[in-house]
């Protein structure tokens, strides 16, 4: 066990009684976690690894994996559609075609053609749901999982050894790439090899319909381990398979109706019920354009994000995305002057909630998008804002995998919502991924990766901010329109939300004592006026 958390935190040495999350941990690793000890033939619920974060705690809660034997042969055949995928369908985006996700490889020995494509077609060939494509027919779209093949990926080598401007010339090239996906027809996963002076850079190209984060983590980790095969002239072999996209979209569909999913409706029902204040705007705009899109950025020093990664959630018993979305919190509500945000927030999406079912290490596109309403009390200072926030994020069922399959899966009648909250801000805390992509052989690339979305798609938010971790450092970007939005607004409101997050990292780490929530004692239904009142009462017994 303590092998594997030092993989999978980077971490030299870690000893029985360090906290999993305030160790850098986060339900991400959380999964990559589980997925290595699954290899070893053992499984770990997340419930568990959160209520008992240690090696001590949590090794009796591990179970010998007696799950029903996973076929390993190829997926072929018809797929439900997810609710994200029904989402992405549902918002006629321009030119749907050109939504993907990227990234580029650097290796300054160079590639060996050969063994990339050797590598990719064990990688489509194992990880089936990068095969599938999407054709209507009689009115209905079908998302039709093909069997491996020549047509489940396309490569080619680009020679640029001898151009002058390569910078110019990738860029050119990797826009053409990014814009030339066939979702009727396919392959929905592309690569080109650039070859220069200074090494090779491999773009991978792949439509986000069949890919997300975690599924990128998985799929660099099977082309570093399976091309170092191919180069030893060994076969590739991967980990087991886990259960498959076709076997997760069957069985959520199954699970939309049943008695246990739809107890957790009435929150979301309630939720839309909720009043939320529109965000000010610099001007109204017809439409929102990913050609007009901008965004501002700011990073925290190595040292700040280490505590942020680790030592602050300390005090409170946080995650990074509550300490995230308190800074966020505190930033709209001097912005606005205390109104409450309607948040778009996404998850991994990979949650626990179909017995049996086991997709650790399955590739598809499983987010969960759902809305998260932040009520801001302009009196509030940072340990409330905190427990607040941290309060509102422990009481949204199942980390909001709900929302989407009432609004999409359950019959109409039995969700009872007209699902007509329209949040103005997204947020997506990414984790750390180039951690993944530095090997001993490659890298990450510098070259731009060409524009992963068309200009001509529709940008759906006001406001859309992403955190990621790269090179030892937080990085937050807000995204925004030039046509509602000044810059000089909008680098106001990321310069308030640095300070916010600055002073909250002050603040847990020099806090010395614990303070609980509600949730810290399973009482989730409990305010937080409440949970006070018990602790007064708890201190005059103990005198």
């Amino acid at each position: 066990m303590a092998d594997i958390w030092q993989e999978v935190l980077g971490i030299d040495r870690i000893g029985i009684t360090d906290n999993f999350f305030a160790l850098g941990g986060d339900s991400i690793k959380g999964i990559q976690m589980a997925s290595r000890l699954q290899q070893y033939g053992w499984k770990l619920e997340m419930k568990d690894l959160f209520q008992h974060p240690t090696i001590g705690e949590i090794s009796s809660y591990i179970e010998w994996a007696d799950a029903k034997p996973i076929n390993q042969g190829p997926v072929e055949g018809e797929v439900t559609l997810t609710p994200i995928q029904r989402w992405f369908f549902e918002r006629k985006f321009t030119n749907e075609h050109h939504w993907n996700q990227s990234v580029m490889l650097h290796a300054p020995s160079g590639f060996d053609p050969e063994l990339v494509e050797q590598t990719l077609a064990a990688l489509t060939e194992h990880h089936d749901a990068l095969r599938m494509v999407y054709q209507k027919k009689n009115g209905r779209l079908i998302q039709y999982n093909r069997g491996p093949g020549d047509r489940s990926f396309a490569f080619r080598v680009v020679d640029l050894r001898y151009v002058t401007d390569i910078e110019t010339e990738i860029a050119a090239q990797a826009n053409r790439l990014q814009a030339s996906l066939d979702l009727e027809n396919g392959p929905l996963v592309k690569a080109e090899q650039y070859q220069t002076a200074e090494g090779d850079h491999l773009l991978i190209v792949i439509h986000h319909l069949v890919i997300d984060g975690v599924s990128w983590r998985i799929l660099l980790e099977d082309f570093a381990s399976g091309y170092s095969q191919a180069a030893q002239q060994h076969d590739i072999v991967f980990p087991d398979k886990t259960n498959s996209f076709k076997d997760w979209a069957k069985e959520l569909e199954a699970y939309a109706q049943t008695e246990r999913f739809l107890k957790t409706a009435d929150y979301w029902r309630r939720l839309e019920q909720e009043r939320i204040c529109e965000l000010p705007k610099d001007r109204a705009a017809a439409e929102r354009k990913a050609e007009n899109t901008s965004a501002v950025t700011f990073e925290l020093s190595e040292a700040e994000t280490r505590l942020l990664l680790t030592k602050v959630h300390e005090p409170y018993g946080t995650d990074i995305n509550d300490i995230l979305l308190s800074a966020l919190s505190l930033t709209i509500r001097e912005w606005t002057n205390g109104s409450n945000i309607c948040i778009n927030m996404e998850g991994h999406g990979r949650e626990e909630i179909i017995p049996g079912m086991n997709i650790s290490r399955t590739a598809g596109w499983f987010t969960a998008q759902y809305p998260v309403i932040l009520k801001s009390e302009a009196a509030a200072g940072l340990p409330e804002t905190i427990k607040n926030v941290k309060e509102t994020l422990r009481r949204i069922p199942d980390k909001g995998i709900g929302y989407g399959i009432l609004r999409y899966l359950t019959d109409r009648k039995k969700a009872g919502a007209d699902f007509s909250i329209k949040p103005d801000i997204s947020f997506n805390y990414l984790g750390q991924i180039d951690r993944e992509v530095q090997t001993d052989f490659f890298g990450p690339s510098s070259y731009d990766m060409g524009r992963q979305v068309s200009e001509r798609s529709e940008a759906l938010y006001a406001l859309s901010f992403s955190g990621i971790i790269s090179k030892e450092k937080f990085i937050l970007s807000c995204s925004f329109n030039t046509e509602e939005y000044d810059r000089q607004t909008v680098q106001g409101l990321m310069d308030r939300f640095k300070a916010s997050l600055t002073a909250l990292i002050d603040h847990c780490t020099a806090k010395e004592e614990r303070e609980f929530t509600p949730s810290d004692f399973s009482a989730g239904d409990l305010e937080m006026e409440e949970m006070g009142d018990l602790f007064d009462v708890l201190e005059e017994n103990l005198k």
